[in-house]
Order: C-alpha cells, then sequence, then structure tokens
C-alpha cells in the first residue's frame, strides 16, 4: 500500500532493530482536518503482524491522540484492534463535519468501514 503524505501530515516509522537490521517494518500517516487528527493509514509489513507492532505504535504516540480529536475508519474486522487502542465507534453526526464528509465519501465507494475516535484511557 502507499500513501502520499502532504508536509502537515505525521508520518510515525517502526523499525525492525534486531541483528542491526534497521528495517522498516511500520508506518502510520496522521493528517491534520480542520482542528482534528484523521488516522488515514498504518501498514504493518506481512512478517510482523500479530506481533503487537501496530498497537505499539498507536500507545507511542497517544499524547498527539490526545491532543485534538483524532478519528480513524477502518475496516469493520479491525474495530477490535483498534479499540485496544482507545479508540471507539462513534456516530457520525458526532464527529467533526469535515470528518463526516470525509467518512461519507469512503463509504460511497463500498469500503465496508466504521467510523471511530480516540478517547484517552
Amino acid at each position: 500500500m502507499r500513501a502520499q503524505a502532504a508536509k502537515s501530515d505525521d508520518i510515525v516509522i517502526a523499525r525492525d532493530n534486531t541483528n542491526n537490521v534497521n528495517q522498516i517494518i511500520g508506518a502510520l500517516r496522521l493528517c491534520p482536518v480542520e482542528g482534528s487528527w484523521l488516522l488515514r493509514s498504518m501498514c504493518i509489513d506481512e512478517t510482523f503482524q500479530r506481533q503487537g507492532v501496530g498497537l505499539n505504535m498507536l500507545n507511542k504516540i497517544q499524547a498527539n491522540l490526545s491532543s485534538k480529536s483524532c478519528y480513524c475508519f477502518p475496516y469493520t474486522y479491525l474495530e477490535n484492534f483498534y479499540e485496544k487502542a482507545g479508540f471507539q465507534i462513534i456516530n457520525t453526526a458526532d464527529a467533526a463535519p469535515e470528518i463526516q464528509t470525509l467518512y461519507e465519501q469512503y463509504l460511497k465507494s463500498g469500503k465496508k468501514i466504521s467510523i471511530m475516535q480516540f478517547l484517552q484511557r
């Protein structure tokens, strides 16, 4: 998966530092959207999936997530993962208007997604 990042986006990467490899194994992208954050993409190398890399990345950026409202649009099968990281499913009407618009655009494309918001634990 490739995503084009804007200069205003925050990019977080995870590296495998075992055996001095220093290989990138994961990345996530937070995009500012009218005073909120949108976790727009997160990718973990298949070899490292289900090993806590994604959850660890989200835990490390909680200060950013708490600084202003943060939303994500995960595929429905990933809801439990995001709940472990402090996100909760919300009603679309409870999201910021700009986030609502983006979410509705994704839904129109036929994706099976949810709208979730980070709530401090």
